[in-house]
């Protein structure tokens, strides 16, 4: 038993030296109440009217951390940033006015998301010690720098997908606990990607493994997940006597996000993924992401070729081609390297998969 949580000690530990020494700052965030004010006459707040003066830009970061702050001293998540469904947000808050440091919920989402990076590699890569290199390689990764730098929504998100993927595909008897991990991974951010990675997983189980699912237990995880979404806006019930209707509120807020969309180019997220280089949408020319890493197209390749050689019906298949399918059907959206944090555990395993087969004389 303790020679198991041996390398969860070990990830725990390296974590913990990254964030001593490469960002310190976490732990001496203070909140400022003067980022609330700012976000109130940022971007993000509708004034149709024209009512705000001295209109100010602010990062995503701190529209999410200023929110986040705002749901916890009671506003409803329908007011504030309501593009984004408000779990992490409210964690934020939380966090925010417990400790006054929001940071202390993205250090326990990286370090969860290294802990599953790792389990999940020990269960496609048959070699005890090549299943350290992946959440090695995510530690080390510049985009996860930049997640433990700023209060984005994508770690949370990408821990969440990562628990549904593997309770989905090595756990199915544990409905219950994937439902509430599904309706977690939907209220992290914008739900449609909770949507696809759904879509996916049991399309791959249906139609490929040719698994038989268990229709009552999955449609009882569907209700809990569904449940669990709704709960995050348990303040918007409230307010409205319950009577807020929350299939129209998502609606709603699909036509917004859909209207919204400033993609410059069809393809955008693909390009950035393997060169580096975006099309800013304010502007003409490219630009080079700088926490874009060379081994995402190495690791891109690695998957596809595993895919290539091994057969459909693998578990493994699954993992590997799934970065593909979601870089295809983001395409349409603007590029953020940040997107690209929910599939860099599949990529770095593949990446370890292809050098270990390539080192074993594996076809």
């Amino acid at each position: 038993m303790i020679k198991k949580l041996i390398p969860y000690i070990l990830i725990f530990l390296l974590f913990a030296a990254l964030l001593l020494f490469k960002h310190p700052q976490i732990f001496k965030y203070n909140f400022d109440t003067n980022l609330v004010s700012d976000y109130l006459r940022s971007q993000d707040i509708e004034d149709p009217k024209g009512l705000i003066k001295d209109r100010i830009f602010i990062s995503d970061s701190d529209i999410y951390l200023a929110s986040g702050y705002l749901y916890a001293k009671g506003a409803s998540p329908t007011s504030y940033n309501f593009q984004h469904p408000p779990l992490v947000k409210y964690l934020y808050g939380f966090s925010t006015l417990l400790s006054n440091n929001p940071y202390w919920i993205q250090i326990l989402f990286g370090l969860g998301f290294l802990l599953l990076t790792y389990f999940l590699a020990s269960k496609v890569i048959k070699n005890k010690w090549l299943t350290m290199i992946p959440p090695g390689l995510l530690l080390l990764d510049p985009l996860f720098g930049t997640m433990m730098k700023g209060g984005y929504l994508d770690l949370g998100q990408a821990f969440f997908a990562l628990l549904f993927v593997i309770l989905a595909i090595y756990y199915p008897n544990k409905y219950i606990l994937s439902g509430l991990v599904l309706g977690f991974f939907a209220a992290s951010k914008f739900w449609s990607t909770a949507v696809i990675f759904v879509i996916l997983t049991y399309a791959y189980k249906l139609f490929i493994k040719k698994e038989k699912v268990n229709i009552r237990k999955t449609i009882i995880s569907f209700i809990v997940a569904f449940l669990t979404f709704s709960l995050t806006y348990i303040k918007a019930f409230v307010d409205s006597n319950w009577t807020f209707n929350i299939f129209s509120f998502l609606a709603t807020d699909l036509k917004f996000m859909l209207s919204h969309n400033s993609a410059g180019q069809l393809g955008g997220s693909i390009i950035l993924f393997i060169t580096g280089f975006f099309s800013p949408w304010w502007k003409e020319g490219f630009e080079k992401a700088g926490d874009w890493s060379f081994l995402w197209p190495i690791g891109l390749v690695s998957s596809i070729i595993l895919a290539i050689r091994s057969k459909l019906k693998n578990t493994e298949s699954f993992f590997l081609l799934l970065p593909t399918v979601y870089l295809l059907l983001i395409s349409t959206g603007v590029p953020f390297t940040r997107y690209f944090l929910i599939i860099l555990p599949f990529i770095y395993i593949g990446l370890v998969k292809l050098f270990f087969n390539s080192f074993d004389g594996q076809k």
